[in-house]
C-alpha cells in the first residue's frame, strides 16, 4: 500500500487593485433650450416648434460647453456644461416666453442624465399642452421607455419607446399619449445611454395666454418632499368662503405613490421664523395622481413640505397674477445637500435663493460667490429649525452649511414666476478595486 506524501503548495492573494474613477471623469450639464411651442405652427398641430432665447446661469466653473441638436430649428439650443467629476458646479436657465399665443416666464435646472427619473406636472386637457423633453449628451443613441400616470392611475396604453439619437435632443407631446387628461405624472427609463428630462406646459384660456412653465425632473420618490420658494401672489381680492378667505388662483398640491402603495402626506407650509401651518391632508393610491388644492395660502410662507406614509413623487403649483396677465409656476422638490459639502447654486436673472431647514436645530449657511460675474465675497445666512428663509445672490452662489438643508429658486414678480430646486451631485464611487486575472 503506497501512503500519499504531501506536496509543497504555493499560494498567494489574489492581486488587488485600486483604480481612481474620478481621474479624468466628467460631469455634464444639460440644459432644455428655448420652450417650444406645441401647434405653433398650424400645419403640424402635433409638432412643437422652439422660439426665443434661454439664457443659461452658471455657479462654479465649466471646463468647457457644446450644444444638442434638434429636428426643429429655432431659438437656442440646447447647451451643455462639461465639469470634471467632482467640481461643484451647477447651471440653470431662464426665458421670457412671448409668442402669439403664450406669455409667461419659465426657469428651470439643468442636470445630469440619469437612467430613471420622474416628472410630474401639466394636463392635457382642453386648453393645456404637455410636452416631454428628451437630452441625451452621450455618443451613442437611447432607447427611451415612456410611462404615463393620470387622476386614475397608469395609463396603460401610454407606454412606448422613444430613440434619441446621440447628442440631440427630441420633444414628445403628451397630449397625443394620453389626451383630456387633467393631472399628469411620467416615468422615464433610458437605455443605451442616460438622458436628461423636463415637462414644457403651456395654458391658454380660450384665445388668451395664461400661463406657461417649465418642470425639472426628480430621480426618487422619498417620504419626505421639500418644495423651497413657492409663492402665491394675486393683486385680485381673495373671497370669502366658508372655512375663510379663498385665493382666486389657489395653490395645488399633486403627488404620486409609483409603488401603487395607499396613504396620506401632510402638508405644511412653511415660514422664515421655523414656524408651519398645516394646509391639509393629501390621499394617494392605486398609482394616481393626487391633488389638493389650498383655499388660502399663507403669504408669510417660503416652502411646502409632505411628510407621508409611503414614498412620493410630487409637484406643487404657485402662480402670480397682475391685473389681466397671469403665470404659474410648478414647483419640483429639492434634494436633501449634505453638511460641510460645497454645493453650486445657479441664482438666474431676479432669482431669490429659499433655504429650507426641516431639521431639529438652527444652521448656519454660508453664501459664497459662484462665478466670475458675481462681485462681493461670501456672507452667512441662519436658518432656525424647521424654517424656510430667502437670500439675494445674483448669479452663481456656492453654499455650505453646518447641517443638512434643501434649496431652491424662486422668481416672482408682477404677473411672472418660475421656480427650480438646487439639485445635488450625483453620486459617484470615487474608487474601486479591480482584481487582475
Amino acid at each position: 500500500m503506497l501512503n500519499a506524501v504531501p506536496l509543497p503548495a504555493v499560494e498567494r492573494d489574489p492581486v488587488a487593485v485600486r483604480v481612481d474613477t474620478l481621474h479624468g471623469a466628467e460631469q455634464s450639464l444639460v440644459c432644455g433650450g428655448s420652450f417650444a411651442e406645441l401647434g405653433a405652427d398650424p400645419g403640424r398641430p402635433s409638432v412643437a416648434v422652439p422660439s426665443g432665447v434661454a439664457e443659461v446661469t452658471l455657479a462654479g466653473s465649466a471646463s468647457s460647453s457644446s450644444q444638442l441638436q434638434r429636428t426643429e430649428p429655432g431659438g437656442s439650443l440646447p447647451e451643455v456644461v462639461h465639469a470634471p467629476a467632482g467640481d461643484a458646479v451647477g447651471a440653470a436657465q431662464r426665458q421670457s416666453v412671448v409668442t402669439a399665443s403664450l406669455r409667461g416666464l419659465v426657469a428651470s435646472s439643468c442636470s445630469e442624465a440619469s437612467n430613471e427619473q420622474w416628472l410630474l406636472g401639466g394636463a392635457t386637457v382642453l386648453g393645456v399642452t404637455t410636452t416631454l423633453n428628451l437630452g441625451n449628451p452621450s455618443a451613442v443613441p437611447a432607447t427611451v421607455q415612456v410611462t404615463l400616470y393620470d387622476e386614475r392611475g397608469r395609463v396603460d396604453d401610454s407606454s412606448s419607446g422613444v430613440l434619441v439619437p446621440a447628442g440631440s435632443e427630441r420633444t414628445v407631446s403628451l397630449n397625443g399619449y394620453a389626451p383630456g387628461r387633467e393631472r399628469i405624472a411620467v416615468r422615464v427609463v433610458s437605455t443605451g445611454a442616460a438622458v436628461t428630462a423636463s415637462l414644457g406646459v403651456a395654458q391658454t384660456d380660450t384665445l388668451t395666454p395664461f400661463a406657461v412653465d417649465t418642470v425639472t425632473r426628480q430621480l426618487a420618490p422619498s417620504r419626505t418632499l421639500v418644495f423651497p420658494g413657492i409663492a402665491n401672489i394675486s393683486t385680485h381680492q381673495h373671497g370669502p368662503g366658508d372655512a375663510g378667505e379663498i385665493d382666486p388662483f389657489p395653490v395645488v398640491v399633486r403627488a404620486l405613490a409609483p409603488g401603487g402603495e395607499s396613504g396620506t402626506g401632510v402638508v405644511r407650509a412653511v415660514r422664515a421664523d421655523g414656524s408651519s401651518e398645516e394646509l391639509g391632508v393629501i390621499e394617494f393610491g392605486d398609482g394616481a395622481v393626487a391633488e389638493l388644492p389650498i383655499a388660502h395660502w399663507p403669504e408669510d410662507a417660503n416652502a411646502v413640505i409632505i411628510e407621508a406614509d409611503a414614498p412620493l413623487i410630487g409637484g406643487v403649483l404657485g402662480s402670480a397674477d397682475d391685473g389681466v396677465q397671469h403665470d404659474y409656476a410648478w414647483f419640483a422638490p429639492a434634494p436633501q445637500q449634505s453638511a460641510d459639502a460645497e454645493i453650486a447654486a445657479p441664482v438666474v436673472a431676479g432669482g431669490q435663493l429659499a433655504i429650507v431647514n426641516p431639521g431639529s436645530a438652527a444652521i448656519t449657511v454660508r453664501i459664497g460667490a459662484g462665478d466670475s460675474a458675481s462681485s462681493g465675497g461670501s456672507s452667512e445666512l441662519s436658518v432656525p429649525a424647521g424654517g424656510a428663509v430667502l437670500a439675494d445672490a445674483a448669479g452663481g452662489a456656492l453654499l455650505t452649511g453646518t447641517g443638512p438643508f434643501y434649496a431652491g429658486v424662486r422668481i416672482a414678480t408682477g404677473a411672472d414666476i418660475a421656480g427650480y430646486p438646487v439639485l445635488a451631485p450625483v453620486e459617484r464611487a470615487s474608487s474601486i478595486t479591480v482584481y487582475p486575472r
